[in-house]
């Protein structure tokens, strides 16, 4: 009950600042110009990078101001990872690993209101290397390509009204982040996040109201033996009617105050639950609601400043306990809160995460199921040097699985880095 009522004071907080957002358009001269003031501070002057927040409908919306044929963009990701974990059965290993992520875009303008795009990415570690060539429509592996694999992330068209509507369709890049400063984290959808490569196989529309918020439309393809996204298991859409996956959401990241982000999304993955985990076995249809709000103070772009920020996430159907080798109640309530302490000094942020996902939440690209977790995060960003990320992060399950011994524990920290090229 007191979960229950945790999720539905958080909706009803963001359900009450989006009716006040709504009422925007009646006030008077004098409002409508503050109202223009604080949403001078937008996106434009978001703590968040736009490499890890922006999608391939945003992305694309911004390359019509800036080119008008052809040009090349790209960025590299070399990062050095190590992990030290004990197993469910009770088993200490620990390892470290190399690794880069490589992307490479061409962008061309075929007329007036149409562009087209296409981007390679390729992954590589210290134990593979070799390329290999991958064109399936579902990802090789729950995070996306495995090691050595390349592959077109993105491959599309993109229909734009500028202002008021975009539309991209093919292959493409789909988020859902909560702009966190050091963080963006997602519950629901976060394409190709850290060094993974994944993608969204469908049709992204974008609607823009003059107020600021957007209302994202994505009809996603799935195929028989999985997507491009990350969806953990018992999801399985081997069924026809499971094809095809609906999102949408609501987001306004212009200023309302301190607020500086409100999302409201919903997810809708039909006849794709495995109530057992059995393929034949009942099913399901699995859909998922998450609200996102995130506040900055003092409300400035430069300067020293706080970030906060906060997910909630529930799924009202969940797989039966055997589906997830568990002994209790599956749980489909996910939480995830941020911190982060911008410009400590000029170009030095730190940040902390903390969360819990249930066993029941099977939507996160960022976060396992059964799952709670805390992380700290340096992010240094220097005029002279690119973006340097240094993360250490503690997991635990929640539950024990019913043939586990103990639950598994997971220490891991990584520095990263990102290069970005071209025009």
């Amino acid at each position: 009950m007191s979960k229950l009522l945790l999720m539905m004071s958080f909706f009803m907080l963001a359900a009450a600042a989006t009716c006040v957002s709504a009422q925007e358009t009646d006030t008077t001269d004098a409002d409508e110009a503050r109202a223009e003031a604080e949403a001078a501070i937008d996106t434009d002057d978001d703590d968040t990078a736009d490499i890890d927040t922006a999608s391939t409908v945003d992305f694309a919306d911004d390359l019509v101001d800036r080119f008008r044929r052809l040009t090349f963009i790209g960025d590299f990701r070399p990062l050095y990872d190590y992990v030290d974990r004990t197993s469910r059965q009770g088993v200490g290993s620990s390892d470290s690993t190399g690794v880069f992520r490589l992307r490479a875009k061409a962008v061309g303008r075929l007329a007036d209101g149409i562009q087209t795009g296409a981007r390679v990415a390729w992954r590589c570690d210290t134990d593979e290397c070799a390329p290999d060539w991958y064109m399936n429509t579902a990802s090789p592996a729950v995070n996306g390509l495995e090691s050595g694999q390349a592959t077109f992330d993105e491959l599309y068209l993109h229909f734009f009204r500028r202002e008021k509507f975009n539309a991209t369709i093919g292959r493409q890049q789909t988020r859902s982040v909560l702009r966190g400063g050091v963080f963006a984290r997602s519950l629901d959808r976060n394409d190709s996040n850290n060094i993974n490569v994944t993608w969204t196989d469908g049709t992204h529309l974008t609607l823009r109201r003059r107020e600021g918020w957007e209302t994202h439309i994505i009809i996603q393809r799935n195929a028989t033996d999985g997507t491009g996204s990350i969806r953990r298991g018992p999801l399985n859409f081997d069924e026809s009617d499971a094809r095809i996956s609906y999102f949408v959401s609501m987001d306004k990241a212009a200023s309302w105050g301190p607020i500086v982000q409100r999302t409201l999304s919903v997810s809708y993955l039909p006849d794709s639950l495995l109530m057992t985990g059995d393929e034949s076995g009942p099913r399901g249809d699995y859909w998922g609601v998450v609200g996102r709000l995130a506040a900055r103070w003092p409300n400035q772009a430069e300067g020293m400043r706080l970030r906060l920020g906060g997910e909630l996430g529930y799924a009202p159907e969940q797989p039966d306990p055997i589906a997830d080798d568990l002994a209790t109640d599956v749980d489909g309530l996910a939480w995830n809160v941020v911190a982060s302490l911008m410009d400590l000094r000029p170009g030095h942020n730190v940040g902390i995460n903390f969360g819990q996902t249930g066993a029941g939440w099977l939507l996160s690209p960022n976060f396992d199921d059964n799952q709670q977790f805390f992380e700290v995060r340096y992010l240094l960003r220097s005029t002279k040097l690119p973006p340097i990320d240094v993360r250490f992060r503690w997991r635990e399950d929640i539950e024990q699985r019913a043939s586990a011994l103990q639950k598994r524990e997971v220490f891991d920290m990584f520095v990263r880095m990102t290069f970005q090229f071209g025009s």
